[in-house]
């Protein structure tokens, strides 16, 4: 891949990153017939949630950069390489930690009849991209 090519990349992961965060709110969207108590909890979850991985997307993010910066070496070793992709997978799984917590947490306030359709929209999103 070009030097170009990946600055296009990471001109475009921002919006990867934005497009995962306004899913979690689509999903809470969906949600049928929410009353009062319930879009106040969600509305907390979802600015808790935000500010949680907050710091887990700029590792993320900055983990992502480094390693493609890295690639374009002559001297790049190995080792290297494979200790950066560890550092960005920790960074990405303490944000799915964070996220299957969230998904646990607003089931938890729903009724039997909200969780129905809340459960068929996590399904459809298990599917493989």
């Amino acid at each position: 891949m070009s030097l170009y090519k990946n600055r296009i990349v990471f001109r475009l992961f921002p919006l990867v990153i934005m497009f995962c965060l306004i899913s979690t709110s689509l999903l809470a969207d969906q949600i049928p017939a929410p009353d009062v108590s319930q879009k106040a909890a969600i509305d907390e979850m979802h600015h808790k949630l935000h500010i949680d991985q907050a710091p887990f997307k700029a590792q993320e993010v900055q983990a992502l950069k480094e390693l493609n910066e890295m690639i374009i070496l002559d001297d790049v070793k190995l080792e290297k390489v494979n200790d950066k992709i560890d550092e960005l997978m920790m960074a990405k799984t303490q944000i799915m930690r964070l996220r299957y917590q969230h998904l646990i947490e607003m089931r938890a306030i729903l009724s039997d009849a909200q969780k129905v359709p809340y459960d068929k929209n996590v399904l459809k999103r298990s599917a493989v991209k």
